[in-house]
Formats: structure tokens, sequence, C-alpha cells
């Protein structure tokens, strides 16, 4: 009999958009379309942010392409350039964020859209898993629907929620509670989401603080979850979602694939492989690491895990029979309860089993044998058990107290055991199975060859061989760091890091300062043990400088890097101001290394931690690069704590680049410098005064992304020109204000740009230059600053300008520090401010398992420059941060207000512009060296 469908047939050509593809199960999809159809036409991968600095940083150098690596070096490089399209957008917001002609022109190359984007947060605040789990479905299914195209629809087989008994492939009729159902078989969802929304908006309006807020928010999601039918939020949005996805895509073609739990792959790419800690790692973790040996569920119900590739072979499939079959809505569920059953009894019996015998193969999972037999209970057994270890665990916890010990090491492990209960006892004590008969008949209408090369028969899996072998394996060389390296040799600072490490004066500090801000308090043991797990991933961070290198730190002790700040009362905004500038003071101690966080422990109801980087260790990007891997992108993690795989894998740089950087020649330099030399000193006002030393750091309450992106795109320019026009009208209002008024000259400000691909930030160290900027401060008009801004800072990012810099920063580090001082006097004599624009994190973060609820960020001023100005960007929300010398800016906080009304009054005078007019073409600017 003739095969009804084929992968190469269906797939060569074609051109597939895939969403979600910074995520696990995505980069399995992606890797298997590269390995197995060579011939596809295009994969577009939708990415929020820069998407193809994150494409290049957090895919193309995972390691899951280290087959391709080794097998066939030259076509995966070939395939990364030619056939990998990365469009910048937001799956949440309505047509990506893109403008509409974008939308559609995006719709009409593609053939097939894959959405494998999700909040995997069971416990997700309900307005940001609707967004991400729900709303995001009908923006994926808008374009497929303007592209014709079929949709892949990547769901959850707990979508079943409380139902009992075998699940089908079939749509999911809520548990409990009633909703409208429609005659296509799809439930009708306006009036939930109505009430949703309704109950979201009332929490909104009713609670100010914000660390309330998030808990209530994630409360409501749990209720309403419970009440329709649901054990989670997740879950209940997941089901949303499908719901969505087939009323949108009535008529066309979509097919939901529900995966069970997903785990590592059972053979390829490699057997084993996985990207962090998924559901059931977290408690193999805890077990291995002693922090629990107890866990609520039923040893003889089946337990649902499915390695990855059989998910994306599953997903592969239904995407070649969507594009060859006719039009239909097709529901597959890839799991394997229904047909190779392991029980919750039979797993733990396995790998507790190979733990004891063989612990130390797993030298990253297991750092010493396991002392106690994994034991599950009842729930209402464990709760009792639970309520006793409670009591005798936190007698014994005040007794240590009392003593001057540390809190109770049993105390930390009954949190650890009540967290993992609460987010997966509902996936081990399983009161069904799941089908996959649809999904098994599908692949027998594939030919042999298919079959084969995309399995999806899970009968295959040896669950003893797959367990120990496999994924206790893969979850000790891919998931977990290495332990006990040897210490790092000795190595040379570059010249530019030579530069910045004694570019220390009495008046400037060269020290990155940030704050992170949580809705909540952090625990300092676990908050400890994080840093000091992940932190030692980039060796400048345990190592200290002696003379011109880097020599390890023999006496590298966490605890003088992480220290706890007890405060008297809760702290407000102005009085955390007054401390984070006390520490910006302190010079970092120069005999350990560069850095150090002071935990502030009653900020605002929550937590506060300022984390201060030397500029010798790295420039804003790397730490922004630092920060996002010691953090996680949800609420577990840290809690464990687990660490994460190494994020490193060094990609070569490209040549063309490297030549550019290398090749700048003394003559060009010089050229540069002397040009500077000849500049008129900038305009003789207040903030060209001598400085005192005396330093003050503040910030506002951050403005919406989406407000600011809006702006930039009514009018055509970037975002970081909207800041440069932002801060020339608050700067002229400022000085106008003490009558030094501007109207005939413009002030001259420093401007970073940074000259590294995100893909390298890992390797740390200064790769920025940076060059003068006459403002638009002689302009009285927004819209006119505005554009005159955008085109001056095109006419930057086109010149030479900021790689002479960066060199000529380099030659400073090989002169005596007498010359290297006075050249850099030289040309900050030049500027009156510094501005920086730094991309943080694009969605929300967690630290030790609490919630980053802001993150603000201040780079130091050198030579004569005392004045800085900053904003960072984090999950969907601008900073707006300054840094001064007081004898130049008595009154900051004006200053700072300034800058946010500007943004306003830009946004008003914006409002009826469409596109921007062209502005005069500005002098070249000059060049100046300062911190990014």
């Amino acid at each position: 009999m003739t095969s009804a469908f084929h992968v190469q047939t269906a797939l060569s050509g074609k051109r597939v958009l895939i969403t979600g593809s910074t995520g696990f199960l995505a980069k399995v999809v992606l890797e298997k379309l590269i390995r197995s159809v060579p011939d596809i036409g295009r994969i577009v991968l939708l990415i929020r942010g820069d998407a193809r600095a994150r494409f290049e940083s957090e895919i193309a150098t995972s390691s899951i392409f280290d087959r391709l690596r080794a097998e066939r070096p030259d076509f995966l490089v070939q395939f990364f350039a030619d056939k990998i399209e990365c469009v910048s957008g937001e799956v949440t917001a309505p047509c990506f964020g893109l403008p509409l002609s974008a939308f559609n022109a995006l719709a009409r190359r593609i053939d097939l859209v894959i959405n494998a984007a999700a909040s995997v947060n069971f416990r997700e605040a309900l307005d940001e898993a609707l967004s991400i789990n729900a709303i995001s479905v009908q923006n994926i299914s808008e374009l497929a629907r303007a592209g014709n195209a079929p949709l892949i629809q990547v769901s959850t087989c707990y979508v079943n929620g409380y139902h009992r008994g075998a699940m089908a492939e079939q749509i999911v009729t809520p548990a409990r509670a009633s909703i409208p159902r429609h005659a296509d078989g799809h439930y009708e969802l306006d009036g939930l989401l109505r009430h949703l929304q309704h109950r979201i908006a009332l929490l909104r309006a009713d609670v100010t603080d914000a660390t309330e807020l998030a808990r209530r928010l994630t409360a409501l999601g749990i209720a309403e979850a419970n009440y329709h039918g649901w054990n989670d939020t997740y879950t209940f949005t997941k089901w949303i979602g499908e719901q969505l996805a087939m009323a949108a895509m009535r008529g066309r073609a979509l097919t939901i694939v529900r995966p069970s739990i997903i785990e590592s792959t059972l053979q390829e790419p490699a057997p084993g492989w996985i990207e962090g800690v998924k559901v059931a790692d977290a408690i193999i973790l805890a077990y291995a690491r002693g922090k629990t040996n107890l866990f609520p569920a039923q040893p003889e119900q089946v337990v649902d895990i499915i390695p990855a590739d059989l998910v994306a072979n599953s997903i592969i499939l239904a995407a070649a029979e969507a594009l060859q079959a006719p039009p239909a809505l097709r529901i597959y569920q890839a799991c394997t309860g229904a047909t190779n059953p392991v029980t919750v009894g039979r797993v733990i019996e396995l790998i507790q089993g190979e733990a004891k015998r063989n612990w130390r193969q797993y030298e990253r999972l297991f750092h010493q044998p396991p002392k106690h037999e994994f034991r599950v209970v009842s729930r209402p057994a464990f709760l009792l058990m639970l309520r006793a270890m409670r009591i005798g665990a936190g007698a014994w916890s005040g007794v240590r107290k009392l003593l001057g010990a540390s809190e109770s090491p049993a105390l930390e492990a009954l949190r650890t055991t009540q967290l993992l209960a609460l987010t997966f006892s509902f996936y081990t004590a399983p009161r069904y199975i799941f089908q996959s008969d649809r999904l098994q008949a599908l692949a027998q209408r594939f030919n042999a060859e298919d079959q084969a090369c995309y399995s999806v028969d899970t009968r295959a899996i040896d669950w003893q061989d797959y367990l120990c072998r496999v994924h206790m394996a893969g979850l000790n060389h891919y998931a977990l760091r290495p332990r006990n390296e040897k210490p790092t040799a000795p190595s040379a600072l570059t010249r530019r890091d030579y530069a910045w490490h004694r570019m220390d004066s009495d008046k400037n500090l060269m020290v990155i300062n940030s704050i992170l801000l949580f809705d909540g308090p952090v625990d300092m043991e676990r908050l400890t043990a994080t840093i000091a797990y992940r932190l030692t991933n980039y060796p400048r961070f345990t190592q200290k400088v002696v003379g011109k290198r880097w020599v390890e730190d023999e006496q590298f002790d966490i605890n003088h890097h992480v220290e706890l700040e007890r405060m008297e009362r809760d702290v407000p905004r102005q009085e955390l101001q007054a401390q984070l500038t006390r520490l910006a003071h302190l010079p970092l101690a120069p005999d350990r290394p560069r850095w150090h966080m002071t935990v502030l422990d009653r900020v605002n109801g929550g937590h506060a931690i300022v984390f201060r980087v030397h500029h010798c260790i790295t420039d804003g990007l790397g730490l922004v690069h630092v920060l996002n891997h010691l953090t996680d992108d949800n609420g577990l993690h840290g809690k464990t704590p687990s660490p994460v795989g190494h994020p490193h894998r060094a990609i070569a740089h490209n040549p063309v680049c490297s030549a550019l950087v290398r090749g700048l020649s003394s003559l060009k330099i010089a050229g540069h410098v002397a040009r500077l030399s000849i500049l008129w000193p900038d305009a003789q006002t207040q903030f060209k005064t001598p400085m005192s030393g005396d330093k003050q750091l503040v910030w506002l309450p951050p403005l919406e992304m989406e407000r600011v992106r809006a702006m930039s795109k009514r009018m055509g320019v970037t975002l970081n020109d909207v800041w440069v026009a932002a801060v020339s009208g608050a700067l002229r209002q400022y000085l106008g204000e003490r009558g030094q008024h501007l109207d005939g000259r413009a002030l001259r400000a420093a401007v970073t740009f940074n000259l590294r691909e995100k893909a390298n930030a890992f390797q740390l160290g200064n790769e920025f230059g940076l060059v003068a900027v006459d403002l638009p401060t002689d302009v009285d008009d927004p819209c006119v600053r505005l554009r005159q801004s955008s085109h001056r800072m095109t006419a930057i990012k086109r010149s030479h300008q900021p790689r002479a810099t960066m060199a000529f920063l380099s030659l400073a580090g090989c002169l005596p520090t007498a010359l290297q001082h006075f050249a850099l006097n030289l040309f900050t004599s030049k500027g009156s401010v510094v501005l920086t624009n730094i991309e943080g994190p694009a969605s929300r973060r967690y630290l030790a398992g609490s919630r980053l609820t802001d993150l603000i960020c201040w780079v130091p001023q050198t030579g004569k420059l005392g004045v800085g100005l900053a904003f960072i960007s984090y999950a969907g929300q601008i900073q707006l941060a300054l840094f001064v010398d007081t004898a130049l800016v008595p009154d900051p906080e004006r200053l700072m207000q300034l800058t946010q009304d500007a943004f306003h009054e830009l946004e008003l005078a914006t409002q009826d512009e469409a596109t921007p007019r062209p502005a005069a073409t500005p002098a070249p600017p000059g060049v100046v060296i300062t911190p990014s």
C-alpha cells in the first residue's frame, strides 16, 4: 500500500515559522528539522527583543547542535546564515507589535506555523499566564489565517484537568464549571475571558502594593483554575489557548499536539540531551542534595513521562500531515501511559537503585551518597507528617538561633518539600491514562523510512535503561555544572581592561552599580548557594588582579562577597537611594575579586540587592549576561536551588568584524584624536564646574516600554533616539531654570556603542566605543529634537569612531598611569554628560526563588565628567537612572523629574505625527572615552 504522507515531500521548500524557539522543546524540533530536512525552504523564528542577537546567544550556541557541529559543521554555519530568519516580535501583542504591513508581509512568506511558546510556570500570576498561554494564541492564529498556513499548536495532556479514566485525543470538556459550547465543538470563551479580566482589573484597582498584587493574582489564577476544573493556572490557560485556536482556525488546518511530562531525549540528537531542570528532575535533584526524601504520591499510579525527541517527531509528523491533507481539526497526544506505562513506584525504585549503586558516576548530581530512602505516602499522611516535621524543625531552629547558630538545615529541607509538593504533587498522583491511538495511527500513514526517522513508538522505551543510563546521565552532563574544576590558570588582562583597572580616582570610582528589587524576601542561604554555584562559571568573579594578570583567589569565600545588611525599619525609595549612594562611595577590596553584593532586608515590603562590579571585569552588556545566568525564568529553580548548565559555548568571531577591530591603524586613531583635540571645549555650564567627589544615585518609577516603543514607531526612530531626545530636552530645561540658556549652542554628550556580538557576551571584558554627540539642546520643539537626535545617531552608527575610541582605550592601557589620566582628561573635557542605554532581560526573572520586579543600573564616569544618565529595559519597562557629582547637580531629583517630563512631552508632541521629516545634517561628532 502506498504511504499517504512523506515528510520530505511535505516540508521541502516550505517556510516554517516557530515560536518559543529559545525554549527546550522548540530547540529539539529546530535541530531535527535542520538535520533531517536540509531542503526546507526557510525557518522563521519569532523572538522577543533583538531576535538575531538572541538567536546567536541563546540558540545557535546550544549543545543541541553538537552532533551537527561534529558531523556537518560547514552545513550548519551555512544553514544558520541562509535559512534562519529571525523576526523581532512579541507574541502577546497584536500583530506581534509589528506594523500591520510588516505583519501581513510576514504572513505571506510562511507556509506553516508551529507555536511552541508558553509559560510553564504552574503557579504564574493569572494576567501573565493568560497573556502568554492564551491571548497570544489569538495573535498566532491570526498570522496563520492571514497566510493560509496550517497551525500546529503545542499544548499539554494535562488540559484534561480533574477528569478521571482514559483521556482520548479529543476536545476536553471542563470538569466542573459549565461553559457554553459552539456547534463546531469548541467552547465559547467570551464570557469567561471577560470574567477573568474583570477579576484582574478589580485586583489591580484594589491593591497598590506590588508584592501583594502579585500574590493575589497568583492566588486568583489557582482559584479560577480549581473552580473550572483544573489544578493550576498553567493547565487552565493552556486549555483556554486550545479553545481560542479552535475558534480562530475554524475551517482551517489546526493540529493540537499534547505532550505529557517532557524529559530528556531518548536518542536524538544525543541520548539524554536536556536543557535546565524539568518537572521530575526538580524532585530528583532535591533528593540528591538531601533536601527532601518525602513526597505525596500514589506508587501504583502511572506517571506519564515522554522523551523530548518523541515529542518533536510527533510535531513534525503532524506538520507534514497538515501540509498534505485537507484542512481539519486534529488532536494528538504524545504520551506513554497507554502504550508503555511506568508507575510512580517503579520510577522511584529505578532512580533510587541507580543512585545507591552508581552515585559516583553522577558527580554533578550527587555530592555524596544518598543517606535516606525516598518515601511516597498518601496526601493525608503527608500533611500530617509535614505538620509534625514543621514543629520539630522549627523548635530546633529556634534553639540554634538562641545559641547563635544559623537556621536549621532541616527547616530548609522542609520548605523545599512543601514547595515541590505544592507544585508537582498533582502530576505524580494521576487519576487518568492518556491515550495516543490517533498519533500511532498517524505514524502508520508514513513510509517505513519516515517511521524510523520520526519515531513516535513509545513501546521502544526501556524504562530502566532510559531512566538510569540515559536520563540521569543526561541530567548530570547537560543540565548541571561541573564540580571541583581545576583553578583557572592566570591570564593577562586585556589592555582595555587594564586601563579600567587603574582608572579609579578620588572623584570617580570605576564601579558599575546596580540594584535588584524584589517583591518579597530573599532567602540568604538559597541566594548564597545559587550565587556560589553559578557565578563561578565566570572565572573573573573568583579571580583578583595581580599586576596585569587575572589570578585565582585561593582564599575566595562567597560570604565575603554576598552580605546581608539589616535595616531597622522598612526603607522607602528616598532612603534606599541614600543607602545606595553610601555604598557607591565604598571602594571594592583590591585584594579580592572586584565585586560585591549587599542584601538589604526591608525595602518597600521586600528585599533589595546592591550588585557592584568593577568595570575591569566587564561592561554593561556583559553584566546583563551575568544577571541572566544567575537568575531563572520562574520561581522554582533557585528554590531548590538547582544549578544550571554552563551557558557558554564560544562561537567563532565574525572574521570581518575581528579584522576591522585588529586592523584599525594608528594613523586613523591619531586622526580621530587630533580632530577631537581641536574641537572647542563644551559649553561652560554648571556641568563643567570642578567636581567634589560627592556622588548621588537616583531613579524614578519605570516607564512602560510599549508607550515608548509606540512613540518610536510613530516617528520611525529607535528607542535610543527617543532617549537621546528626551535627555536633551531635560538638560535644556534644567540649565534654563538656572539661567544658563542653550539657544545658541548644543551640549556635547558621550554616548556608548556596543561593539561585541551578544553571543560572545559571556567572555566579559570591555568591548565598546563611545562618540561625542552634539545634543539638540538648542532646539525648543520636541519633535525637531527627536528628528535631529535620530539623524545624528544614525550618522554615528555608520562611522568608524566607536571602534577608534575602543582602540584608543587599548593604547591608553599601555601608557604610564599619569599619561593615561592626562589623555582621558583631554578627551572628557570635550563633553558634559554620559548617556548609556542598556538592554536588560526581556521577561521577568527570579533569583533564588524570589521574583525580581525592578532592575536599575548606573555606570561610572571618568576624567572630568560627572553627570551620567542611563536607561535600562527590563520585563516590558524602562528604568531611568542618574549618577552625578553633587557639585555639578546638587538637586538630581529635579533633573530626573525633568527627564521623565521630557518623555511625556515627546509622547504628546508626536501623537499626530506619522512619519519623521528629514532633519538638517549635523556636523560630524567628535570622540570621547567614557564607561559603558
